[in-house]
C-alpha cells in the first residue's frame, strides 16, 4: 500500500508538507526555549526532535489532502465526490485554524498589555467580564498588576483550575514582566497585596503543590 501511495500525486504534497511541519515545529520549539527564563529551559532541547516528528504527521496528512484537491481539480485523480469533499474540508481546516490562532494570539497580547496598566476598579471589571477572563495568561497579567486588590487576588486564588499552578510559556508576548513563566498562583502568592486569606485559599486548593501548603503556615 505504501508503494502504491508513493506513486500517487498526493505523495509529494504529503512529503513536503511533513518536512515543513517538522521545520516549523523545531523553530517554534527553539524560540519557546530561548524565550523561557526558567533555569531548566535547556532541557527542552531534548524533546525538540520528538516535537518535530509528531508535528510532521498532521502536516503530512494535511499535505496529502491538499494534494488530492489539487490533483482532482487538474483531472489527475478520479475518486468519488465524497473523497474530494473530505479532502477539501481537511485542506481548509489547517489554514482556518492558523488564522484563528493568529487572531486570538494578537488579541490576547493586546488584552494582556491593557490589563497590566489598569487601575483597581478596572481590574475587578476585567476579572468579571473580559473575554479572556479565564485565560491563564490574562489572569497572570491581572496578578502582576500592582493595583490588584486583596479581594481580587483572593478571587483568583479560589479558582479551581489545576493549570493555574503550572508554569506558563507562550510564543506570544503575553507574559508581561513574568519572564520566568511563573504560574498564575505563584504570582498571586507573591503579590504585595496578597493576604493570609489568599495564601490559605491557595494552600487548600486541591491542585496546590506542597510548597503552597507549607508557605501558608499553621
Amino acid at each position: 500500500m505504501a508503494s502504491s501511495f508513493a506513486a500517487r500525486p498526493e505523495a509529494r504534497w504529503a512529503l513536503w508538507a511533513g518536512v515543513f511541519g517538522a521545520i516549523a515545529a523545531t523553530a517554534l520549539s527553539v524560540k519557546g526555549i530561548f524565550a523561557s527564563g526558567g533555569s531548566t529551559a535547556a532541557i527542552g532541547f531534548i524533546f525538540v526532535p520528538l516535537v518535530a516528528a509528531v508535528a510532521a504527521i498532521p502536516f503530512a496528512l494535511w499535505g496529502a489532502a491538499l494534494g488530492h484537491v489539487v490533483a482532482r481539480l487538474r483531472g489527475h485523480v478520479h475518486e468519488p465526490a465524497l473523497v474530494f469533499v473530505s479532502a477539501l474540508v481537511a485542506a481548509l481546516a489547517l489554514p482556518v485554524a492558523a488564522v484563528y490562532e493568529v487572531w486570538r494570539g494578537n488579541a490576547l497580547e493586546v488584552a494582556v498589555h491593557e490589563a497590566l496598566h489598569m487601575n483597581a476598579a478596572e481590574l475587578e471589571r476585567a476579572f468579571d467580564g473580559a473575554s479572556f477572563r479565564r485565560d491563564r495568561f490574562y489572569l497572570g497579567a491581572l496578578a502582576q498588576n500592582r493595583a490588584a486588590s486583596p479581594t481580587l487576588l483572593e478571587r483568583i486564588a479560589t479558582l479551581e483550575d489545576p493549570k493555574l499552578f503550572e508554569p506558563m510559556g507562550s510564543l506570544w508576548n503575553v507574559k508581561g514582566e513574568n519572564r520566568k513563566g511563573l504560574a498564575v498562583m505563584r504570582l498571586v502568592a507573591g503579590h504585595a497585596n496578597a493576604t493570609r486569606a489568599v495564601r490559605l485559599n491557595l494552600a487548600h486548593n486541591p491542585a496546590a503543590p506542597a510548597e503552597f501548603k507549607s508557605a501558608a503556615g499553621p
